[in-house]
């Protein structure tokens, strides 16, 4: 019986092809529409996860207890030879780099400016940012203690250029000032206001002399096998290397305004899923009732002759399953091949700034296999569940009344 409802849904929907046509469309297109936009935001998502562990910061990074809080230079790693032991041998861990941090004031012949001095290890550090390789004038660091690398905005604001001497005075760990006269050996563009502008790279050995500190670090910046694992609390990392009076965050506490723009984007979702859902089930109804009104001296008849009010309701339901199946089917094209073809042309929106972090390049669209059977099943779902009210309003119809009434 069952399947003879089914069936007979079928055949039933196709008696208005316009109708069932354009219903399912106008859903589709929903849906198509709404599986794009999530694959673009889980682009930009991992864009912006990319552009802020990859460029420098790293998934983790160790520092002493309160330094993150203060940036005291004393507030040197505990035990930073047994630490770096520890990452060696740590299975989680794909690479490390150890760094010095201090604010300094870099002058030139013409100007001073404030900056973040920062001593890093030349021989770690490219397998963890992207510092060598943003370097478009000049060289990377090589070892000199007088070499120094500078962000394209710090070099217009210094009117500095390569080889020009800039003086980095900061102050030691100890007591009083310190300068130290660097020659620019290369110009840098991370993308980044704050690296471009505001920070100043040299030897870690040399910023150490230069702080009081040699042998010391602030910092060491650590790299997964994947980016997610840095948002993982329940990773053993934590836990293993807060000790000593040290302290291991992953990158949503060391960036919170970018873990802060990924809820706003799955909340934005979320209430742009709510929305389209909305219109489908007001748009179903509406077409179901439709309809029902079309067929009142059908129902009329059915209940006459000793239908029951479950059977017309179930057949009525199954109109609406039908139409989601379709409207599922033709969402799914549609947003696919959307999909596809901006995974191969990108998306460019120019030049913009997103809690620091610049979209320079094309934007591509991510879909994720967890996220492609969600948005389908809530529509095959809501679509369906919005034909039980004209079901139960066709079931329930007065046999003498409904044969007075025709369309």
């Amino acid at each position: 019986m069952f399947i003879r409802l089914v069936k007979f849904a079928w055949k039933i929907i196709w008696r208005n092809f316009r109708r069932t046509v354009i219903t399912g469309l106008a859903v589709g297109l929903g849906l198509g529409s709404l599986l794009f936009t999530d694959a673009l935001m889980q682009g930009m998502s991992a864009h912006m996860i990319n552009a802020t562990t990859e460029s420098w910061m790293g998934d983790a990074q160790i520092h002493r207890d309160g330094f993150l809080d203060t940036r005291n230079i004393n507030l040197v790693i505990k035990r930073p030879d047994s630490t770096l032991s520890m990452l060696e041998q740590d299975s989680t861990v794909s690479f490390y780099t150890p760094r010095i941090l201090s604010p300094a004031s870099a002058t030139s012949t013409t100007e001073l400016k404030p900056v973040t001095l920062i001593g890093v290890d030349i021989e770690t550090d490219p397998e963890v940012t992207m510092l060598k390789t943003a370097i478009n004038s000049g060289y990377y660091l090589s070892g000199d203690s007088t070499e120094l690398i500078i962000g394209y905005k710090l070099a217009d604001d210094l009117n500095a250029g390569l080889g020009d001497v800039i003086v980095i005075t900061v102050a030691q760990a100890g007591s009083g000032l310190s300068s130290g006269m660097f020659f620019v050996s290369g110009i840098c563009r991370f993308g980044s206001d704050d690296l471009d502008r505001y920070s100043a790279f040299i030897n870690l050995s040399a910023a150490g002399r230069l702080l009081g500190i040699p042998g010391e670090i602030h910092e060491i910046a650590v790299r997964f096998p994947q980016a997610e694992m840095g948002a993982d609390t329940s990773l053993g990392f934590w836990h293993r290397f807060s000790v000593f009076g040290n302290t291991a965050l992953g990158w949503p506490e060391l960036a919170p305004q970018v873990g802060s723009m990924l809820s706003m984007i799955d909340i934005s979702m979320t209430i742009m899923a709510a929305i389209l859902f909305g219109l489908v089930v007001f748009g179903i109804v509406n077409s179901l009732f439709m309809s029902v009104f079309e067929r009142m001296y059908e129902f009329g008849v059915m209940k006459a002759v000793g239908t029951r009010t479950g059977t017309i309701s179930i057949m009525v339901i199954l109109e609406a399953f039908w139409i989601a199946v379709i409207s599922t089917v033709i969402g799914c094209a549609i947003g696919l091949l959307i999909i596809w073809i901006t995974t191969r042309t990108g998306i460019s929106f120019g030049e913009i700034e997103v809690t620091g972090i610049i979209f320079d390049k094309p934007l591509y669209p991510v879909l994720k296999l967890s996220r492609l059977w969600l948005y389908p099943l809530f529509t095959l779902i809501l679509t369906t569940a919005a034909g039980i009210y004209p079901g139960i309003h066709a079931g329930r119809l007065n046999p003498a009344e409904a044969m007075r009434k025709s369309l």
